[in-house]
């Protein structure tokens, strides 16, 4: 593969575990070679639980991509969530030491350092640190203070945390595949890379994964994130609940959700009928669809009441213009949008990945949104440290920071 640079994004997921391999080109372009997906085995609630069976899935995957993108895959990218993610807001203070009091990247670093040095939960670490606003001299709202003179510089920040025991499992199951882990990133902080447009982040924006095992969220306010977490719920307990209420296997279960299945009563005429599968000796039952959709509707509502109130209980308050983002498999059940306006008072839409060269359409779907996202942000990264955007124009506003950031985290 003639490029400058290849870059794999690998999603472990509780029901599926998908690669993302791809490429920026020396003229700056991005251009997708290869998207493979197997059932996930071994990971429960988006935790690896039995590391030799997800090696075996990992291997699968990779074995694929390496064939379909026509080369060799040594260290890859991968996405984290779970209940175990956490935000905690930190800020760092420093004087500027120049004769002329011009703000340099090297007070950037220095503030973030201080803000960084805190201390974290037993068994915690930082996954990213996401930079919110700049003071100068107590004047806020500034996105870039480099080359600006001040005699203070404090920078707020939001860290990104995750639970070491189950980082560490994730990164030795795939070194035990003979890849490197180049980096971990918080999952739905990658959603956001191809689902949100700059805009969006600006207006404020929450975006929802809802995957199979668990649910991961982060909000936007004013351009930056403001707040991150997870839930250990996900669209597989709406399985569940329907296989044990119609007493079905999983598979029926499962099955009958896609192609009944609703979580917003609503909007189901009252006369909509439906037939459960008649199975091990059980008769079919037939029934409105409505009270079908009030089983699936009282899990999703769960699920999006527990996130408002984390929100709420953090004085995460917006504003929202661009309102809520839903992506990952549980974002394509009917009515989710319906639901998630009705719960948080917000404009509600799908998540769905940005068109990116070489990827096939099939692809453009919210549940390839995390790999993808994945690869995004690491090439948008490269590119930015590298100078190699293709695109020959003044830069923008923020520019400068945004490199370093690269650099840094």
């Amino acid at each position: 593969m003639a490029a400058d640079k290849t870059i794999v994004g690998l999603d472990i997921g509780t029901s599926s575990t998908r690669v993302a391999v791809g490429s920026v080109s020396r003229d700056g372009q991005l251009v997708i070679e290869s998207v493979v997906e197997r059932p996930s085995e071994g990971v429960k609630n988006g935790s690896i639980v039995n590391i030799e069976q997800t090696m075996k899935t990992i291997g699968s995957v990779i074995g694929e991509a390496e064939v379909q993108a026509g080369t060799e895959i040594s260290s890859v990218i991968i996405g984290i969530g779970g209940d175990q993610i956490k935000g905690i807001k930190s800020n760092g203070v420093v004087g500027i030491n120049s004769k002329d009091q011009e703000i340099t990247k090297d007070d950037i670093r220095r503030s973030i350092d201080v803000a960084r040095n805190i201390q974290l939960p037993q068994n915690t670490e930082i996954l990213h640190s996401l930079v919110q606003d700049f003071y100068v001299d107590s004047r806020s709202g500034i996105k870039d203070p480099v080359d600006m003179l001040g005699h203070r510089l404090d920078t707020k920040i939001l860290l990104v945390l995750g639970s070491s025991p189950i980082i560490q499992n994730q990164k030795k199951c795939v070194h035990k595949t003979g890849l490197q882990v180049q980096k971990v990133v918080f999952q739905t902080l990658a959603d956001a890379e191809v689902v949100l447009s700059p805009e969006e982040k600006d207006m404020g924006a929450i975006v929802i994964n809802i995957g199979s095992g668990s649910t991961n969220y982060i909000a936007y306010a004013g351009g930056a994130p403001v707040h991150v977490g997870g839930i250990n719920r996900g669209s597989d307990l709406v399985t569940s609940d329907i296989a044990y209420l119609f007493q079905l296997p999983k598979a029926a279960a499962e099955s009958l959700k896609l192609t009944d299945g609703s979580c917003y009563s609503p909007g189901i005429d009252s006369s909509d009928m439906m037939v459960t599968p008649a199975l091990g000796g059980k008769p079919a039952i037939r029934m409105p669809r409505k009270e079908f959709a009030k089983v699936i509707e009282a899990r999703m509502a769960e699920i999006l009441l527990m996130i408002q109130q984390d929100l709420q209980d953090n004085q995460i308050q917006g504003p929202f213009g661009a309102g809520i983002v839903l992506v990952g498999g549980g974002a394509l059940m009917g009515g989710v949008t319906e639901l998630a306006a009705e719960i948080f008072r917000l404009p509600s839409r799908i998540g769905f990945p940005e068109a990116i060269s070489g990827l096939d359409r099939t692809y453009i779907d919210p549940k390839y949104s995390t790999v993808l996202g994945l690869f995004k942000s690491e090439a948008k990264r490269y590119r930015d440290n590298n100078d190699i955007s293709g695109v020959k124009e003044k830069k923008g506003f923020g520019s400068k920071v945004k490199s370093l950031f690269g650099k840094l985290f």
